[in-house]
């Protein structure tokens, strides 16, 4: 199982850990995406802010107990002594059936307080368990008299190509009894928009994360593409044409229509030029470097960058290298419009489109690490895995995520 944690910058007191709305509010606002089928965790008590995001997926599978007991203990270790957790079906509002919910509710929640009986108590203490789903808010904990208790057994280890619960064999079921939680209605889960968090994210006129929207247009963009073979003596600046195909992309997407084609043939040419550049291993790996140096007035070693990312807790991102940042997100709508032109173009484009759209997932995953966004970028190297599945790249990545291998910097307040 593998974690996000709020970005540098974001790392805020969460006032109330035990309203569920603000505590998925806040998750929202701080993690710069819509929570959906989410672990959340929450510092509580005195200690350093913190907030971490898991996949309930990832958690359900074989092995997802004892790693939810290490990265507990993980976030005890950074100074978070009490944790608040909240378990987010769906997006915590979408209608599901009342046995679904309850069903869930009670795999998780008694996973999840297995897991805190295990975790090291002079580390870390689990207070409470609550549960999102349905636009309502439930209390998890061990049963009592006349409370609800649905029961299942907890799953055993897995990990690497994850497999959901519905996924698993009779077999994959431990031998042990039976866990059995209990589930108390908390009320109505208020709206985002009714939150304090939210009021006070529009008061400080901070951007506030949507749905993810279909990638229809980006797609419909890489098939007009014409990327040309790479050229690996280039010395073009991957920085300056990422800025142009970013600009010329905005317009692509927000107003196509309105566009002449002769406007809309030479901002694709922008972004096929990228494309071709970032197919040169070492021209996307100086695009890497230059997302480090975003904000940094010293140069990065491209030959040590990584080791350096490591060992020194000075290079931390900047916002716009951050999840929700212009950079971070300029690369997201890139790949998705890379992966088009691999899938669609002419074989003498593709190969190019394809060479980009790994060099765009290998980057997006280096920055969702060095963001801490482990479960992020746990979700890239899979789907290089499964769209590559001969890469020699994704399982160098994976291992670096499922070590996992820390950098060198940690959020604060």
């Amino acid at each position: 199982m593998t974690t996000d944690i709020t970005p540098t910058g974001h790392g805020q007191t969460l006032h109330d850990p035990l309203d569920a709305a603000e505590v998925l509010a806040r998750s929202r606002l701080s993690l710069h995406r819509v929570p959906v089928d989410r672990l959340i965790l929450s510092a509580a008590g005195d200690g350093p802010s913190m907030l971490t995001s898991s996949s309930l997926r990832d958690m359900m599978c074989v092995g997802g107990e004892a790693d939810l007991v290490r990265h507990l203990e993980i976030i005890g270790r950074r100074g978070a002594r009490e944790v608040h957790a909240l378990l987010v079906l769906g997006d915590g509002y979408q209608d599901l059936l009342d046995d679904v919910v309850e069903d869930v509710l009670g795999r998780c929640g008694a996973l999840v307080l297995a897991a805190a009986a295990q975790a090291d108590p002079d580390l870390v203490r689990l207070t409470h368990v609550q549960g999102a789903a349905a636009g309502r808010a439930w209390q998890i904990t061990r049963p009592g008299p006349g409370l609800l208790r649905p029961g299942d057994q907890s799953p055993q280890k897995a990990r690497s190509r994850r497999r959901s619960p519905a996924d698993q064999s009779p077999e994959d079921e431990p031998a042990h009894g039976e866990a059995h939680v209990a589930l108390t209605p908390l009320g109505t889960l208020r709206a985002f928009e009714e939150t304090s968090s939210a009021a006070s994210a529009v008061l400080a006129g901070l951007r506030i994360p949507q749905p993810a929207q279909p990638p229809a247009q980006l797609e419909a963009i890489g098939r007009r593409l014409r990327p040309v073979p790479a050229d690996l003596g280039s010395d073009a600046d991957p920085g300056a044409l990422f800025a142009i195909a970013r600009a010329a992309l905005n317009p692509l997407v927000t107003r196509f229509d309105s566009l002449s084609e002769p406007d809309r043939v030479t901002k694709c040419e922008h972004i096929s030029a990228l494309l071709s550049v970032l197919a040169v291993d070492r021209l996307h790996w100086e695009l890497l470097a230059q997302c480090v140096e975003r904000g940094n007035a010293e140069r990065i070693d491209r030959e040590m960058l990584l080791q350096q990312l490591v060992t020194e807790p000075h290079w931390q991102p900047h916002e716009d290298v951050c999840a929700g940042g212009e950079w971070y997100e300029g690369l997201e709508r890139l790949r998705i419009v890379a992966a088009a032109a691999t899938d669609e173009l002419a074989p003498s484009h593709r190969s190019t489109a394809r060479s980009a759209w790994r060099a765009l997932t290998a980057l997006l995953v280096l920055l969702a690490w060095w963001n801490h966004r482990f479960a992020t970028a746990g979700e890239l190297v899979d789907e290089l895995w499964e769209r590559e599945p001969d890469s020699t790249l994704a399982p160098l990545l994976s291992r670096m995520i499922d070590t996992p291998v820390f950098p060198a910097w940690w959020p604060r307040r």
